[in-house]
C-alpha cells in the first residue's frame, strides 16, 4: 500500500471516529430514535411490501453469523489449501475482531432496538449495528484481498461496487425490517471502516516483511 492511500485512509477513519463519538454521546441521553432516525424508519414503514421485505431477510442473511458459519470452513479451505496464510489471517481477524468489538460495543451502550417496528425478531442491543460493522469488515476484506494487486480497470471497478452496494443494501435491510435505526447503521459501518483500516495496514505490513525475508 502506498503513503497516499493510507494517509487517506487515517483521514477517512479520523472523521469517522468524530462522528461515531458524537453519536454515541448523543444515543447515552436520549430514550429511542436521534435526529433523523423516526421519521427515516417511520417513513420507511408506512409502505412495507411483503416481496420487499422476504429480498431484505435475504440480504439480512449473508450478513448474519450464520452465514458466516457457512461459508467459512470453505474459504478456510480454499485459502489452506493455496498457502494463502496472511490472507487467512487476515480474513479471520476481520472478522472475529470486527464480531468481538461489536458485541463489547454494543454492550458498553447498551441502546434498546426499535421494538415497535419489527418485522422480525432481534436480540440483543442496537449500537452499533453488527450487521453493518460485521458485512462491511468481511466483505470489504474479501473485496481488497481479490483486488489487491490487479490493476486498476473496469472489472475491478465493477467488482468495489458491487461491493458497496452490497455493504448498504445491508444496512439498509436492518432499517426495513425495523429491528435498527439509522443512527446504529452509521455508527457500524464508521467502526467497520476504523477496524478494516486497521486490518488492511497489519495485511501491508505482514506482506513487506514476507518479501524483505525473501530476499
Amino acid at each position: 500500500m502506498k503513503n497516499k492511500p493510507i494517509i487517506l485512509g487515517a483521514m477517512i477513519s479520523s472523521v469517522l471516529l468524530i462522528l461515531f463519538i458524537f453519536l454515541a454521546i448523543k444515543i447515552s441521553s436520549a430514550d429511542g430514535g436521534i435526529y433523523f432516525d423516526q421519521n427515516i424508519i417511520s417513513s420507511i414503514h408506512k409502505n412495507i411490501n411483503p416481496a420487499i421485505k422476504n429480498f431484505m431477510v435475504v440480504v439480512s442473511f449473508l450478513g448474519s453469523a450464520k452465514f458466516y458459519f457457512i461459508i467459512g470452513p470453505f474459504l478456510i479451505w480454499f485459502l489452506v489449501k493455496r498457502r494463502h496464510l496472511i490472507e487467512l489471517y487476515a480474513i479471520l481477524i476481520s472478522l472475529l475482531g470486527g464480531y468481538g468489538l461489536n458485541e463489547a460495543l454494543k454492550a458498553f451502550f447498551g441502546r434498546h432496538r426499535p421494538y415497535e417496528y419489527f418485522l422480525v425478531q432481534q436480540k440483543g442491543f442496537s449500537f452499533p449495528s453488527g450487521h453493518a460493522m460485521i458485512t462491511l469488515c468481511f466483505y470489504g476484506m474479501v473485496a481488497y484481498l481479490y483486488l489487491r494487486n490487479k490493476k486498476l480497470d473496469s472489472k475491478k471497478i465493477f467488482i468495489w461496487l458491487i461491493t458497496i452496494v452490497f455493504i448498504g443494501l445491508t444496512g439498509f435491510s436492518r432499517i426495513y425490517l425495523g429491528v435498527h435505526w439509522p443512527t446504529d447503521i452509521i455508527a457500524g459501518y464508521s467502526a467497520g471502516f476504523i477496524w478494516i483500516y486497521i486490518c488492511i495496514l497489519g495485511v501491508e505490513i505482514a506482506h513487506k516483511r514476507l518479501e524483505h525475508k525473501s530476499y
